[in-house]
């Protein structure tokens, strides 16, 4: 007779199919906090001091986040940020204030618009071009929600369109509500990234292919005042994500924010709504009353907070500025009826 596995037997031969899988797909839950820890032996003896100042700096203030040697921390601010500043009397921004009331919607402690599968991959600015990643992640962000699309991964816009042919920015810095602007005035049909890729040049403007169709039909103001450099209230932020999808916001990107490793929730210093200056576009995608906290996508990459993205706390570093929600266009279906030839 055949002998029978001993239970002791059984569970060896269970767990040493779980290690063998589990070693099969080493990368398949991101370890963030080593990824850091290990990047952090390589960084220079000034970032090494200064995030122990800024370590300093959180302990201090009993702040709950983490600083590291995130994958923009070597750089100079100037490259990874771009948002251009503009005094609100400027003629050029008075002509396209676009004034609106956003309706009530219902109020919800917590939103993360990743788990209704509206967001796109995080993307990873190759200039002073935040401004571009901004303006197209809430367009595909709309484009996916209105279209029903079931794998956001699908949806990848060119931001190399928006550098190069919008006239609203360059490498240097731009304007993301220019970029609306320029979308919605010309009607634009935005490119795929495959098609005109991001490569840290802001020229030439590439040739339009047939095969684009996406368009930005809609874009507003978030501030009930129409002024597009104010800090919008958190609570008609939230608004604007409920019935837009998410949207894009300004912050004051600092050297603190740059090393921010994820790990808790970002705060620096409180926003001064009387005078507010910024200098990065980001987008956010969500919110968490417990937390006190907007969900920020960053266009820096994975290897910055968690996953590139970051909990930002109400009210800090003018978070919500220059806030806008945009409408992307909604797939026409052709539906062809059979023809009754012998209809009289």
């Amino acid at each position: 007779m055949k002998p029978q596995p001993t239970l002791k037997a059984i569970l060896f031969f269970v767990a040493t199919i779980f290690v063998a899988a589990t070693k099969a797909q080493p990368f398949q839950i991101k370890n963030l906090r080593q990824v850091y820890q290990i990047s952090e032996l390589k960084a220079s003896p000034a970032l090494k001091s200064t995030l122990e100042k800024q370590r300093q700096f959180i302990s201090s203030k009993n702040l709950g986040f983490q600083v590291a040697n995130t994958g923009v921390s070597e750089l100079k601010l100037t490259q990874i940020t771009g948002e251009n500043a503009i005094s609100p009397a400027a003629p050029e921004v008075i002509a396209i204030l676009k004034n609106f009331k956003i309706k009530p919607s219902p109020t919800q402690k917590k939103y993360d618009a990743r788990n209704d599968k509206l967001v796109p991959d995080v993307r990873s600015q190759k200039c002073g071009n935040c401004w571009t990643y901004s303006a197209i992640g809430p367009i595909e962000c709309s484009y996916i929600r209105i279209n029903n699309i079931s794998n956001p991964s699908t949806v990848n816009l060119s931001e190399k369109q928006i550098l190069a042919c919008s006239g609203a920015g360059s490498c240097s810095g731009g304007f993301t509500y220019q970029a609306f602007n320029w979308l919605e005035n010309t009607g634009t049909k935005i490119m795929n990234e495959a098609d005109a890729p991001d490569n840290g040049t802001d020229h030439p403007c590439p040739p339009i292919p047939s095969s684009a169709f996406i368009k930005l039909i809609d874009w507003g103001v978030v501030d009930p005042s129409g002024d597009i450099n104010k800090i919008a209230a958190v609570d008609k932020i939230k608004e604007a994500i409920c019935k837009y999808g998410p949207i894009a916001v300004s912050i004051n990107a600092t050297p603190l924010l740059q090393n921010y490793g994820g790990g808790g929730v970002f705060f620096e210093t409180a926003s001064d709504y009387n005078n507010p200056v910024t200098n990065h576009a980001v987008m956010i995608v969500g919110w968490d009353d417990d937390k006190q906290a907007w969900l920020m996508r960053n266009s820096w990459g994975t290897n910055w907070g968690d996953d590139g993205y970051g909990w930002i706390k109400y009210n800090t570093n003018n978070i919500g500025r220059r806030a806008a929600w945009v409408v992307a266009s909604k797939n026409l279906k052709l539906v062809l009826h059979p023809i009754d030839l012998n209809k009289k």
